[in-house]
């Protein structure tokens, strides 16, 4: 690892930190070492899929990888130093507690073995990521690990994906079935390649390259969310000093006459107010309330059908009917909405509690940025960008019902800073 070294030395940001972790592999306990290789190779298995055996057939959700999810999260256990959980009390109080609700949430709905299997699918990725990220890579030297090796996945991902298109005029399904998880996978590994922006020049030009051939894979997947967010992510980084705005406009222009002719090219279909994710999404704000009045505490299960619902409750949307309707509820399950899916099938506590978390988190994270001397050896903007662009795709797709989004979503949350330095 020498020549990494050489590559990306811990810097100024590493400086004041306790490196323990990164100490000679003989001082390295044994539950250390298998939490570590666990954590490592759950991490791949999250970006490429593989391998992907079904364990329970016939059930809508595969338990493979939030299995190995939940192996990884008792290593980490297993190997956590005495009071590393509940450093943070208020944070292990709120965990704690999200994670009753849901439990209770499942075992209480009227399909309980269905919804049991899906909470644990959202449990075990969200916990694994977050307590990993919080123990396994408390220290820069981890951290530093850990950034290469999502280096060198981004890289093979996006190469995959190319030479897929190339060859076949699609991405290969195979390492993500579905394009919006595996544009937003893809978007919170970026957190890597942004890192290297704060370094030499060396860096810069390999992080720049990722996340432009990474463009390049969301456009092949013509999905609108995919090519408009990176500006909205540019914005945000000019506005939080992590860019020049020279640099920002001139990538603006290219990006969006690139974004105008997708978007003109897109077929008729996909654009229309009869679209079904058009119709469903907008009708589920309205119906989505109008079942969470009605089980506010606990919800009605994350995989419980809804279409029994509709008996008292007139259609909003002028453009779809309720029989067309009635087929889509019967075929997505979810309210291709995040925080409306919490709200419906966890209940109003859950819903506000994750939410709350999710923005003192985030503050947390923002009140690093700038700070001198750094608090992380990543730069928080790094980590921020990332998690803002996942955050805002949850008011458009579920992605936390994917196990592959949740871990690395949850990571990046383990990997903002407990307190200033």
């Amino acid at each position: 690892m020498r020549w990494f070294e050489d590559f990306l030395p811990l810097g100024p940001q590493a400086q004041g930190h306790d490196d323990s972790w990164g100490a000679a592999a003989g001082e390295i306990s044994l539950a250390e070492k298998i939490a570590w290789l666990l954590f490592c190779l759950t991490s791949m298995q999250m970006v490429f899929l593989q391998p992907s055996i079904v364990l329970l057939p016939g059930e809508r959700t595969n338990l493979f990888s939030p299995l190995l999810c939940a192996l990884s999260l008792a290593a980490t256990i297993w190997a956590a130093k005495k009071g590393t959980l509940t450093r943070s009390r208020w944070e292990f109080f709120i965990i704690l507690t999200l994670t009753g609700l849901l439990l209770l949430s499942c075992f209480l709905s009227a399909t309980p073995r269905t919804n049991v299997i899906r909470g644990f699918a959202l449990l075990a990725p969200a916990l694994g990521g977050f307590w990993g990220a919080r123990i396994l890579l408390a220290a820069p030297g981890r951290q530093r690990s850990f950034l290469l090796l999502c280096l060198a996945m981004l890289a093979a991902f996006v190469l995959i994906g190319l030479v897929s298109y190339g060859i076949n005029g699609q991405i290969t399904t195979a390492m993500d079935p579905k394009y919006h998880s595996l544009t937003t996978k893809v978007m919170l590994l970026w957190f890597a390649p942004l890192a290297l922006l704060w370094g030499p020049s060396s860096q810069k030009i390999l992080g720049t390259l990722l996340i432009a051939l990474s463009y390049l894979l969301f456009l092949f997947t013509q999905l609108r969310s995919a090519m408009a967010l990176p500006l909205i992510l540019g914005g945000l980084a000019v506005l939080f000093g992590g860019m020049r705005l020279k640099y920002f406009l001139v990538i603006l222009l290219a990006l969006s006459a690139i974004l105008v002719y997708c978007i003109r090219h897109l077929p008729v279909e996909r654009t229309g107010l009869q679209y079904e994710p058009a119709y469903y999404r907008v009708e589920n704000i309205m119906f989505s309330w109008h079942i969470a009045l009605k089980h506010p505490l606990l919800g009605i299960g994350l995989l419980t059908p809804r279409e029994d619902f509709l008996q008292d409750y007139a259609i909003k949307y002028p453009y779809v009917t309720r029989e067309k309707f009635r087929d889509s509820l019967a075929s997505i399950k979810v309210a291709d909405n995040m925080f409306l899916t919490f709200m419906v099938g966890v209940g109003f506590p859950f819903l506000l509690l994750y939410s709350f978390s999710l923005i003192m988190l985030l503050a947390r994270l923002l009140g690093t940025v700038g700070a001198t001397p750094p608090v992380a050896f990543i730069p928080p903007l790094a980590l921020f960008l990332p998690l803002a662009g996942a955050f805002m795709t949850f008011f458009i797709y579920d992605l936390l019902l994917h196990p592959q989004v949740c871990w690395f979503f949850h990571l990046l949350l383990g990997l903002i800073p407990l307190d200033r330095k």
